[in-house]
């Protein structure tokens, strides 16, 4: 519901209640997050409760998303309550401020979560990234293409391994699965003398192929 659209109707109490709530998030996003919100349209919005930090994974939120149109990205900050997702054209963003604000969703725990959208600028994904990197990481953006990332994501068996290949948790607001050694959270290290048997999935290595190729074409164009 948009507030400019106030005066041409009388709001019901649920469209009442729902807008204080909008707006509320939008304060809170301000107040606590320095994250400034705009009237107007635009690709990108800022999703208030659709965040790691409350339980909602990126598998739950990006269906519901990407029922309005075709999520260009969708950025999930660690800890934090919301998300911001970017659609490809400003109208697609527009249906979902429109379909999905006040929508449930079911977090990990099984908990029902209501979400709050609002449009922010373009810049809100600049500033959320790290200002510097530490020394020997370089990002390379877009290496994964979308199908790409739908394969890895089809490839992780969430069922129960019946064989113990590989180390499967359910914490307080995410599962984890563990390849390669398990994480102790409770002193954040590996024994490294207990490898997992399972190893890394076999679609893995093609990426491991493509992504060694690409380094060592960097490479001879002088790129480090």
């Amino acid at each position: 519901m948009d507030s400019s659209h106030q005066s041409n109707y009388k709001l019901s109490k649920t469209e009442k209640k729902f807008l204080r709530k909008q707006i509320k998030a939008r304060h809170t996003l301000l107040r606590h997050e320095g994250i400034e919100t705009v009237s107007y349209a635009t690709q990108s919005l800022v999703v208030a409760n659709g965040g790691l930090g409350n339980g909602v994974s990126r598998n739950q939120l990006l269906p519901v998303l990407e029922k309005c149109g075709l999520v260009d990205a969708l950025l999930m900050p660690p800890n934090k309550p919301y998300s911001f997702a970017r659609y490809k054209t400003t109208e697609e963003s527009k249906r979902a401020y429109v379909t999905l604000n006040g929508k449930e969703v079911v977090d990990d725990l099984g908990q029902k979560i209501i979400l709050y959208l609002n449009f922010v600028e373009k810049a809100q994904w600049k500033e959320l990234r790290p200002q510097a990197l530490p020394p020997g990481l370089m990002v390379v953006e877009g290496i994964i293409s979308s199908s790409e990332e739908k394969m890895l994501l089809e490839s992780v068996d969430w069922t129960e391994d019946t064989d113990n290949q590989n180390s499967q948790k359910s914490l307080k607001h995410r599962r984890v699965k563990h390849f390669g050694y398990e994480f102790h959270y409770e002193n954040n290290n590996v024994d490294k003398d207990k490898p997992l048997p399972g190893g890394l999935p076999d679609i893995c290595d093609s990426f491991l192929e493509k992504w060694l190729r690409e380094a060592e074409k960097n490479s001879e164009v002088g790129i480090h």
